[in-house]
């Protein structure tokens, strides 16, 4: 996730947007194109989401080890 996009992005915005494009993908009314480009943006917005979460896994693991100390 580059950080000048870290200020615009949210979690809960790319998974609605998943979740639309899914909902896309199941209709069978895009053509051939639009679903391969449909699900290359699914893919990279998921990647993003997965990194964020691995992120704030980190933050907490340190969180509870700074109060286990």
């Amino acid at each position: 996730m580059p950080k000048k996009a870290a200020d615009t992005w949210s979690y809960e915005t790319t998974v609605a947007n998943v979740e639309a494009i899914i909902a896309d993908l199941e209709s069978g009314s895009l053509p051939l194109a639009a679903v391969l480009s449909q699900f290359e943006q699914a893919v990279q917005a998921l990647q993003q989401c997965e990194t964020y979460l691995q992120e704030k896994q980190q933050q907490v693991d340190l969180l509870i080890e700074t109060l286990a100390e």
